[in-house]
């Protein structure tokens, strides 16, 4: 470490001798304030701007940097009409004169389009204010992501440097905790990278539209060039990718200022979502398996499970209700996503936040069992887990927990009585929860063996796709974590599903709200 803090600050006073080689400008398109991470020292240094991603990538690769590329179908694994994909780049190793770059520290992405020979081509085209390359990387003295994109003059790429993590966090300090969702303003990056880091909302297995050795993607017959050829040299599967997000948020969710932000904030990730991936069936759809496996993440929260488990039902009654709702994959005559089931769970991310409060003794194991288990049948997108959130108090202290306490008191909301019950009653122990939680998911999987069951269970899992949309997470309007208009990820219905009308009880049933408690 001492090393590395004396190259870096070595560095300081010689990339200021280079700045004029390559401009960084901020959203204001005035000079940028200096910035300590690996893609601005490079890039400063250099003694030609890299103004596209070859050129860029070229620089990387001449200081023996290793580069690996993911890359992911935007409108589907099935649907390479349109010829777009995105590839997401990290780089780790040992630049000379520079500080080494670890696994999930530096990130950068672009996209393809066709040109006119109908090829795959990277696209570089540098028209007015066209994104180019977005990229992120640790800054080693703020200790915090800085986000940057190369954007089009018309003539050639233009670096930007947007803000950091902290940016982000100001962006979204009022992230449910307010009754009109308000954002700041800072960097377009907010709407979708909630937690400050890099994201990848399919970050867990089957990694649902990204490219796999098992099963790479499909370019629709056309070939690549010979400059995007070159680049998908280094492709590697998905959970490489996945791998190197998971240290970039362990890496972020150690920075002190975030954890410095006010008691509401802190404890957010437990009661409302910031970020959302996504789970599906294990097989692909193309693979025919007799049955498809739910995992129970979509039934309830795994911190309340002695361990994860998976819900089984008929693929045969799967289909039969894929025909029933008329599904359809957009731009394709498929009936669903390459994987079934696909549905929104808790984020990594967000479960790392907890992971790190209990560590640090903010709360307690049994005090997250007790938050989780209201309303523990919609482990997502609760109203009723949500709103307890303001019953926090603003800040920490050594009685804040007495506080929310006799907040919880003062309030008429059933949810805050339900919660108020499990943190004043000593037998809502870890056990507790685990038998209620396995008895929940016993009965889900009696119930599911039947068409009418799967039927209303696919219902909610519609109604929990279009509630990413309703949610505030995704009320941004500078960017929304689904990407609409450019991703197209889920298939469509004729269910005509409305965000919180259907609920699950603990019963396993799925009813009206109005009618879950009769």
């Amino acid at each position: 470490m001492f090393l590395r803090s004396v190259i870096f600050l070595s560095l300081l006073g010689f990339v200021s001798l280079n700045w004029a080689s390559c401009s960084f400008l901020d959203s204001n398109k005035a000079e940028a304030p200096a910035t300590n991470d690996a893609l601005r020292l490079i890039v400063s240094q250099s003694p030609v701007c890299p103004t596209d991603v070859f050129a860029f990538r070229a620089l990387l690769k001449n200081h023996h940097l290793l580069l690996k590329t993911s890359l992911v179908a935007n409108r589907g694994f099935h649907n390479p009409s349109q010829g777009s994909f995105s590839l997401f780049e990290w780089v780790t190793g040992q630049a000379k004169g520079f500080p080494t770059i670890e696994p999930g520290e530096f990130f950068f992405g672009h996209f393809t389009d066709v040109d006119e020979q109908n090829r795959l081509i990277a696209n570089q085209y540098p028209e007015k204010n066209a994104l180019m390359i977005e990229a992120f990387a640790w800054d080693y003295k703020k200790n915090v992501f800085n986000f940057y994109e190369l954007r089009g003059d018309g003539e050639k790429g233009q670096w930007f440097y947007r803000g950091d993590s902290l940016d982000i966090f100001a962006d979204n300090s009022m992230l449910h905790r307010q009754l009109h969702p308000t954002f700041g303003d800072r960097l377009r990056c907010s709407g979708c990278h909630g937690q400050g880091g890099p994201i990848m909302k399919e970050l867990f297995s089957p990694h649902n539209d990204w490219w796999t050795t098992k099963r790479p993607l499909d370019f629709g017959g056309r070939k690549p060039d010979e400059s995007l050829s070159l680049i998908l040299t280094d492709l590697v599967s998905a959970e490489e990718l996945a791998s190197a997000v998971q240290h970039g948020l362990k890496k972020l969710n150690q920075h002190q200022a975030y954890q410095s932000s006010s008691l509401q904030e802190q404890l957010r990730p437990l009661f409302c979502p910031v970020e959302v991936n996504f789970v599906a069936d294990e097989s692909a759809n193309d693979e025919y398996q007799a049955n498809i496996s739910i995992p129970s993440d979509f039934f309830i929260d795994s911190r309340l499970l002695p361990h994860k488990r998976v819900i089984t039902i008929s693929r045969t009654d799967y289909q039969a209700v894929l025909v029933y709702a008329e599904s359809r994959f957009p731009e394709t005559s498929l009936l669903d996503a390459d994987h079934a089931w696909l549905a929104p769970v808790k984020a990594l991310s967000d479960q790392m936040v907890i992971d790190s409060l209990i560590k640090r003794g903010v709360i307690s194991d049994k005090f997250v069992a007790d938050v989780l288990a209201v309303d523990m049948a919609n482990p997502v997108f609760s109203s009723k887990r949500c709103e307890l959130l303001s019953y926090l108090p603003l800040q920490s202290s050594p009685h804040w927990l007495d506080t929310f306490i006799y907040n919880l008191k003062q309030s008429p909301s059933l949810a805050a009585k339900d919660l108020l019950a499990n943190l004043t009653d000593p037998t809502h122990t870890k056990d507790f929860y685990q038998q209620k939680a396995e008895q929940f998911l016993q009965q889900c999987q009696e119930k599911l063996t039947k068409l009418s069951h799967v039927e209303k269970m696919y219902a909610l899992l519609a109604q929990r796709r279009l509630e990413i949309q309703a949610s505030e997470i995704s009320a941004n309007p500078r960017g929304q974590i689904l990407e609409p208009g450019f991703r197209v990820i889920f298939p469509s219905n004729n269910l005509a599903s409305i965000p919180g009308y259907l609920e699950m009880n603990e019963q396993c049933d799925v009813k009206p709200k109005a009618l879950t408690n009769g």
